[in-house]
């Protein structure tokens, strides 16, 4: 039986730009700090917990205190939640709900989250688009700052919640840090993007890329022959 590992934003949930808006304003209305990069493949890991810590770096020389994490982390999501209002709700990528319904009935495969973002946000985005989250094990930002770490947090949780192991292991995600992650793991990847975020995956060696889960008999057939890599190893 494989574990199939999701991301949350840009995977299973259209969110990308709603979090990237709110990140930086509330980094702004919490810090004051302006002129930050987006450019989020220029910090050392894509996640919410390592870009606040090398931004506090760049501006204070100085990783936050616990009280100043959980004060970004409150407005951040006051602002995912205003954001939400305002966009009339998060959306879910097209055909990802009858996609996790149909794996997490499958005798097949089992279902885990494994995402960049904290853990409150990630839930809260989830729940906004109607995508499951009772009974499916998770690690988040919370866990680890690495998006390898957050993982392997994932990949431990599943192996206790369903009582197996799991050898083989299929990420997916619509980055190339996501695919990066992948394969320092020793994970199978199956990439979800379109156009140029697409393309960007097939040059990182990304075999299998869909714009949604519309398709899910090819998405299926891409888990069945999705195997595991040993780390280090490129994709073939």
């Amino acid at each position: 039986m494989k574990l199939v590992m999701f991301d949350i934003d840009g995977t299973l949930t259209e969110s990308n730009n709603l979090d990237n808006e709110s990140y930086l304003q509330a980094l702004y209305e919490v810090f004051g700090f302006s002129e930050v990069s987006s450019d989020w493949t220029s910090y050392t890991h894509v996640t919410d917990a390592c870009i606040l810590n090398e931004i506090f770096q760049n501006k204070l020389d100085r990783i936050p205190l616990s009280k100043e994490v959980e004060a970004f982390q409150q407005r951040f999501l006051e602002l995912l939640l205003d954001g939400t209002k305002a966009r009339g709700g998060v959306k879910a990528i097209s055909g990802s709900s009858d996609m996790l319904k149909n794996l997490l009935a499958s005798g097949d495969y089992q279902v885990a989250y494994a995402g960049g973002g904290w853990t409150a946000s990630a839930i809260f985005k989830l729940k906004s688009a109607n995508l499951p989250i009772d009974n499916i094990p998770y690690a988040f930002s919370d866990d680890d700052e690495s998006r390898e770490g957050i993982m392997a947090i994932a990949h431990s949780r599943a192996e206790i919640y369903y009582d197996q192991l799991f050898s083989e292991v299929v990420y997916i995600g619509d980055g190339v840090w996501d695919i990066r992650s992948a394969k320092k793991s020793g994970y199978s990847f199956i990439g979800i993007a379109c156009d140029n975020q697409a393309q960007a995956l097939f040059n990182e060696g990304a075999t299998d890329v869909f714009p949604n889960y519309d398709d899910y008999e090819s998405f299926l057939l891409a888990l069945k022959k999705a195997t595991g890599i040993t780390k280090g190893d490129t994709f073939s």
